[in-house]
């Protein structure tokens, strides 16, 4: 993946002034006002974040993985540095957490740490409120008048809690893109900071908040993820009853707390997924069964390359690859598609949903050329791609890319030890695409392009990995069909 292909942030956009929910005021409601007041200084500018967690965390969709999450709290760290605020403190599960009370707990956090009184607990009531507006894509309506000091946040396209918490608190202000902050217009800028860290009137009142999320209710165009959260904050007599509440994530982080990453280590994919220390050679050693010139799908060719592979799944403790009915009389780039997917979805991460006829043919000219598919264009938020060459089927390409991509291995990016290019061809298979109809996919194969030493006249495969900007139409071959295809049927 080119790191630069894409950064999260640009498309997102949240909705605070001039669109803050008028506050009810007294229980007779006579009284109203414009929400709460700001307490804090703002940053001169926005903070672009550091480590980027964009390039980290998934481009479409949720993301609640601990790679991703870690590094966004670095992110945030280093942004709180330039206010002379400590480190962030979050429990240890704080992955685990709905994004809901991800942001909960974030927003009491940056407030706690500025000297601000923390909302006591999500309300039931409000998180109700919030969900009406997660689902549609805007601000939650009005709750009913036992609440002052109302206002609201909406924000699309966010991977989880922290991720918005960075764009409100830290990119909220010039260039960040937010609404009323671009030109010569400074209405908007800082609005959603300001909501998060504002004064909610009276120390008798409970603060209360809301929160909701929808990891696909953001349908307006250019939104890649379809990702909505929403936000009701409050002052209130009586705000119970909670469904969390900040003395649980109090007694949560004392327990343990959230190790902030500051880079991705080199020895882990973007999903998050370690490499193996070592090529492992092929048990048992298919090269031996399978024909060494040209391709061989024979059943006993697929069957030996299956067991290797399962063998060094193994030593990952991954379970046991288990391929469609049919698979042997696949097309390689049908096989490709399967093999690539199986390798995602037995580790947790989404499948591409299927093999489309452009990106087939953007596969074709590396599979032509011997070399990698060239990058796509602007139709994509981003793209990957692999190329092997000498393969004999489908599986045997994967099982390369997959555990013989080390140094020492055909990786041609690999010439020496920690080479950048070690693990390449796995970490991009492996890669964090996010999840939903806009994860694509191409492969195709050449008979005897291959033109590398040792190799020349052999097969030459290849694959494009991309997310598209709107989901395609039409696919050569779906993820469904496969899953239709396995023992037992779909699952």
């Amino acid at each position: 993946m080119n790191p630069s292909a894409w950064t999260r942030g640009r498309l997102r956009w949240a909705i605070a002034a001039g669109a803050t929910l008028v506050a009810a005021g007294a229980a007779s409601g006579c009284a109203t006002n414009a929400g709460p007041q700001r307490v804090t200084a703002n940053p001169t500018t926005s903070v672009a974040p550091t480590p980027n967690y964009g390039n980290v965390c998934a481009p479409v969709g949720a993301d609640s993985s601990s790679t991703c999450v870690r590094v966004t709290l670095g992110a945030i760290d280093e942004a709180r540095t330039k206010e002379g605020l400590g480190p962030m403190r979050l429990p240890a599960d704080f992955s685990g957490l709905t994004v809901a009370e991800q942001l909960f707990v974030a927003i009491d956090r940056e407030r706690v740490d500025r000297g601000l009184t923390p909302f006591s607990g999500l309300s039931a009531a409000l998180d109700q409120e919030a969900a009406k507006g997660a689902d549609s894509a805007q601000l939650p309506p009005r709750p009913g008048s036992r609440y002052s000091s109302v206002v609201a946040e909406w924000i699309g396209a966010v991977a989880n809690g922290l991720d918005a918490d960075y764009q409100w608190m830290y990119d909220d202000g010039p260039a960040s893109g937010t609404p009323g902050c671009t030109g010569g217009q400074t209405s908007g800028c800082w609005a959603d900071r300001d909501i998060v860290l504002g004064s909610f009137g009276s120390h008798h009142l409970q603060l209360a908040m809301g929160a909701a999320y929808n990891p696909t209710g953001d349908t307006s165009p250019g939104d890649r993820g379809g990702s909505s959260l929403a936000a009701t904050l409050a002052a209130t007599s009586n705000g119970g009853p909670y469904a969390y509440t900040w003395r649980q994530a109090l007694a949560a982080t004392s327990d343990a707390t959230l190790r902030p990453l500051r880079a991705l280590p080199a020895s882990l994919s973007a999903g998050g997924i370690a490499d193996p220390p070592r090529n492992v050679p092929p048990a048992p050693d298919y090269t031996r069964t399978c024909s060494d010139t040209g391709f061989d799908s024979s059943t006993v060719c697929i069957g030996t390359a299956l067991a290797a592979i399962n063998h060094a799944r193994a030593l990952e403790g991954v379970r046991p690859m288990i391929l469609p009915a049919g698979f042997s009389n696949l097309s390689i780039a049908d096989q490709l598609f399967v093999a690539v997917n199986l390798e995602r979805v037995d580790r947790g991460l989404s499948p591409f949903v299927g093999l489309t006829a452009a990106l087939n043919r953007n596969a074709q000219v590396g599979a032509d050329e011997a070399n990698d598919p060239p990058g796509l264009g602007p139709a994509y938020e981003l793209d990957d791609s692999e190329w092997a060459g000498g393969a004999a089927n489908g599986l045997d390409a994967v099982y390369g890319w997959m555990y013989d991509d080390g140094f020492n291995s055909g990786n041609l990016d690999c010439t020496r030890r920690n080479a950048p290019g070690c693990w390449g061809h796995r970490k991009g298979i492996l890669d964090d695409f996010g999840s939903g109809p806009d994860l694509v996919m191409g492969a195709a194969y050449d008979t005897s392009s291959d033109v590398h030493d040792g190799d020349v006249g052999g097969s030459s495969m290849a694959v494009t990995l991309a997310v598209r900007n709107e989901p395609p139409t039409t696919y050569t071959y779906t993820w469904a069909q496969v899953l239709a295809a396995l023992p037992g049927g779909a699952d």
